[in-house]
This record gives structure tokens, sequence and C-alpha cells, in this order.
């Protein structure tokens, strides 16, 4: 109750500390400056701004802080603090005699940080310290490891010394951190640095630069008067991010014209159909809807250890219903983690099938035999477990819900509890769950190992095929494409044979965008959908 009632009451707040120009007077951006303010409804309060360590989309950290590169609306990766991509065709990637690699990124010049001071080589080196410190808690931090060192030839000259092919090596540096503000600290101190996490510290090279994090309500940024794109960039004077965990709440704000672009559900597509002034994008995310099991508790191993009881779960599973009745038919079936949209996408991967009676005999071949209340029992052990669901996710609580009921059919137990964001993704962290609906945004150009080897950074499942593993890394120490591709299909088919997880269905993300926005491209990478914001425009 609670929770509901902060729900209600965030978007009228925030929309009356808009008008009211919340937080004070800032440079063209701010509140009481009466200038253009790209309003968000956005589905949740985020957990920090470093966007290495921040387990939540980065959209907001991303209007402060650039990287190398992003990826645009057709899934491509294109240079943004990098003057151009490397590739063995131009010549900034050289194979040396030992299998090494020397990689080189030419980076743009009379580009500043928010604060003034010039960004050079120098930050790019440091970011790539970071990152690979063990204690950086980088989500994705396996993916520098070949990096063996960073040389400055000049301050605008990058030289990554690898050692071998790296297929993702394009898609990494996503954001640059400010040398000058946390070069003297501990990779530790950074993860626990409050100014730059939430925010008073918070410098990047980006069209925004932070003004306010208002708990609970909204975070603030303003334009950057000095973007090295040039003085008509961007073209809006500040963005406020409301936080609206609600996805009713969130829909109704948006039909009341309060807000100029917000994500709803697949289910209420239907509903806001014909509002004329607003535009309905669905967009095909690289992000898979899927159920995970967790063997890292004693409970967990105890039900789940066995790839022949986790087989019977999904196929009590009916994926088709999920899909057809409650999305309404706006998705897909999935049996990969990988989109058909990419090109790494193995068609001829198939998950079980329902059949709740081949469920049973299975659980019943296993020891698992109905007790005195209907669920089912084995040396003492109940098949009973929990579903940790993340407020505000709609969507995958009601996933959640129809899962429960379905494996109450076959004698399993399915309770439920609810966290918010921050404290779901500590638990999730730490891998004292038993059951999650979750999603993973994977990149243009995907790699599986950070997910599913058996020391990846987010597997958290705690599942470890040594097979598998081989598979995992060879994947990603090749830039041939064939070689890459071959490996990849092996490892979807492994994990559909394995019953490792559950895809559920390809997520498609409907983006509710006012009619007033200009240069909107939608986005299903993991970058998002506001990887050109400098250009947004917004008409009175």
């Amino acid at each position: 109750m609670r929770r509901l009632s902060r729900a209600i009451r965030t978007p009228l707040l925030v929309a009356l500390s808009i008008l009211s120009g919340c937080g004070g007077t800032n440079s063209r951006g701010g509140a009481n400056s009466g200038g253009k303010i790209l309003r968000i409804a956005y589905d949740r309060e985020i957990d920090l701004l470093n966007p290495f360590t921040s387990q939540n989309l980065v959209d907001i950290s991303f209007s402060m802080i650039e990287g190398l590169v992003t990826t645009d609306e057709s899934n491509r990766y294109i240079p943004v603090l990098a003057m151009t991509i490397p590739t063995k065709e131009n010549g900034l990637i050289v194979s040396n005699k030992d299998g090494s690699l020397d990689i080189t990124w030419p980076l743009r010049q009379n580009v500043q940080w928010h604060d003034g001071v010039p960004f050079t080589s120098k930050d790019v080196c440091f970011t790539w310290r970071f990152v690979v410190d063990p204690g950086s808690e980088t989500y994705n931090r396996e993916q520098y490891l070949g990096i063996q060192g960073c040389r400055m030839p000049d301050d605008h000259t990058v030289v990554f010394h690898w050692d071998g092919e790296y297929a993702f090596y394009d898609g990494l540096f996503e954001a640059v951190l400010p040398a000058h503000i946390l070069g003297a600290m501990t990779a530790e101190q950074i993860v626990k640095y409050e100014p730059f996490n939430r925010g008073s510290a918070t410098v990047g090279t980006g069209p925004f630069r932070f003004a306010e994090w208002k708990a609970g309500e909204y975070i603030r940024v303003v334009r950057n008067d000095h973007y090295w794109r040039g003085a008509e960039y961007p073209k809006v004077d500040a963005i406020v991010w409301a936080f609206i965990p609600d996805a009713n709440t969130r829909l109704n704000a948006l039909k009341s014209g309060q807000y100029h672009y917000g994500r709803i559900q697949p289910t209420q597509v239907k509903e806001v159909a014909g509002q004329a002034d607003y535009t309905i994008h669905l967009i095909k995310s690289n992000s898979v809807m899927h159920l995970d099991l967790g063997i890292r508790t004693k409970h967990g191993q105890a039900l789940f250890a066995e790839a022949r009881v986790r087989t019977a779960l999904f196929e009590a599973i009916d994926r088709k219903a999920i899909a057809e009745q409650l999305m309404e038919g706006t998705v897909r079936i999935a049996n990969s983690p990988i989109n058909p949209v990419s090109r790494f996408h193995q068609p001829d991967v198939t998950m079980p099938e329902f059949n709740p009676n081949t469920s049973r005999r299975l659980l019943e071949e296993a020891g698992w035999t109905v007790g005195s209340d209907g669920v089912r029992v084995k040396d003492g052990v109940r098949f009973s477990f929990v579903i940790l669901n993340r407020a505000g996710a709609a969507d995958r609580i009601v996933v959640a819900q129809v899962v429960q009921s379905q494996l109450k059919a076959i004698g399993v137990e399915v309770t439920f509890e609810t966290l918010e964001s921050a404290a779901w993704t500590q638990r999730w962290r730490s891998g004292q769950w038993e059951a999650v609906v979750s999603a993973w945004f994977l990149p243009a150009d995907p790699s599986l190992t950070g997910l599913y080897a058996c020391d990846g950074a987010n597997n958290m499942a705690g599942f470890c095929d040594p097979s598998l593993d081989t598979v995992l890394k060879r994947s990603d120490h090749t830039m041939s494409f064939p070689a890459r591709k071959h490996d990849l299909d092996e490892v979807q088919a492994r994990l559909a044979t394995t019953a490792r997880t559950l895809p559920l269905y390809y997520n498609v993300v409907p983006e509710m965008v006012s009619r007033k926005v200009g240069n909107y491209r939608g986005s299903g990478t993991n970058l998002g959908s506001f990887w050109n914001v400098y250009e947004w425009t917004l008409a009175p």
C-alpha cells in the first residue's frame, strides 16, 4: 500500500516541481529559465550514475557521460569520442607475430569535460585501468581482460595491446570516466564515491550536465553550453527524468500530456493506439524475457540441480499462452537468448513444448511425489520456491503470476518476494534467490560469456558447464564471422538442451513519444533509444 501511494503521488509532484522551477536556477537549461524542457516518464529510479557499476539501464547516465562508441537505431556501432572505429581494413588493427594485436583509437580533439578540463587519452587509459581492477564491480569486466596494456602516443591517440583477437573489441568503452576527478582513487573508492554516483561530481563530456537528483521523484540534467558537437547542440535546454515505477500510473501521466516520452507495457498498446498527440513505437529490443532458476542457495540446489527436473518445470509453462494471450500477441516466443534481429541468432534451436503430463512423469521419475497438501515432496523437502520480483516491473510480475499458476497444476508451489529496484539488484547479485523472471539487454554484437560461463560476471544463477565455457570463450576470441557464428550456434543449442534458462519471449518495448518530439530514432540495443538525444527537438 505504501508503494502504491508513492507511485500515485509521484507524477503530480514531479509535474508541480517542474512547473514551479524546482531546484533553483541553472544556466540556460535551468528549471526557472523557461527553456525547452524534455519530460521523461521513466519506469524506475536508477541506482547509480556510474554506467560501469549501475545494474540498471543507463539512459540517464549517457545523457551526461559519453564513450568511444554507441549504437544507433540500426544495431550498428558508431563512433562518439572516437574519430572512427578501428578495423584491419583501415589499418588501425595490426597483428603481431606472437598473435597479439595493437588496436589504435584516434580520439576527437577540442572535447571538454563539463568542468572545462580537456578530454584526452589519459581518461581512456584510466577508464581501462578502473574497469579491469577486480574491485571495480564492472558488469562486463571480463570483456576487457584481453587488453594487456594501454599506450598514449599523444593526447588524442590510444593504442590498446590485446593478447589476441577479441570479437567484441568495437563495442567496449561505451563510457569514459574523468581521470582528473577519479584518478587518485582506488577502484573500491570509486565504486563507493557518492558525489560521482549520485550527481554532485558526475562529470562527463555529453550534451547535458547534472543539475539535481531528488530521491524518489526525478533526476534533472541541463544543457551543456560547451558541447563539442557545436553550439546548436543539444536542441533542448533540460531533461527531467521522472521516476514512475507503476505502469498504470505512468500510462495515465502520459495520456494526460504531462510527459513527452515513456515506455509502456505491451498490454497497454491497444489502449493508447488512438492518442492524437503521441506516436507508439514498437521497438524490437535485443532482450529476451526469461525464467532463471538459481542453485547458489542450499534450497535452490536441492530443487533445481537436476536437468530432468528443470525440464519438467519448463514443460509445465505455456509460453504460447504468455506470448499470445497475456502479452496480447505483441511479442514472439523465444527459444534463444539472442534475438532474431541479430545475425548470430540460431533459428533451429527449440525448447521443450508445453506438456504438463510429461512434466508430472519426469518429476515422478526424479522422486518428487505429490504430498498430502498437493505439493510434491522428496526426502522431506517440499517442492516450493520463491520468485524474486522487482517492484514496478509489471510485465515481469504478471509473467511470474502465470508461472505460479501453471506450476501449481503439476504440484509445485511458487510464492513471491517483492523488493524495490536497488534492493532487488543487491539480492540478485548475491545469488541468494531461487528464481527470477528477468530480461537481459544484449549489445549489438552479443557475447553470452558473462551470462553463462562458470565465472561469468553476471552468472548469478550458479550453473557451471566447463565444456560450454570452452565454446563460449572461443566464440569471444575470433574476429571471423563464420567461426563465431558456428560457436554461438552451438552455445544456443546447448543452453536449450541443458535447460539452464527458459526463454519466454523476445521483448518488444512500446515507446510512447509525443508528436512534439523530433529526431527520435528508437533503438533496441542495450544502449537504448536516447543514443542521439543531443539532436532531439521539442516543438512548442
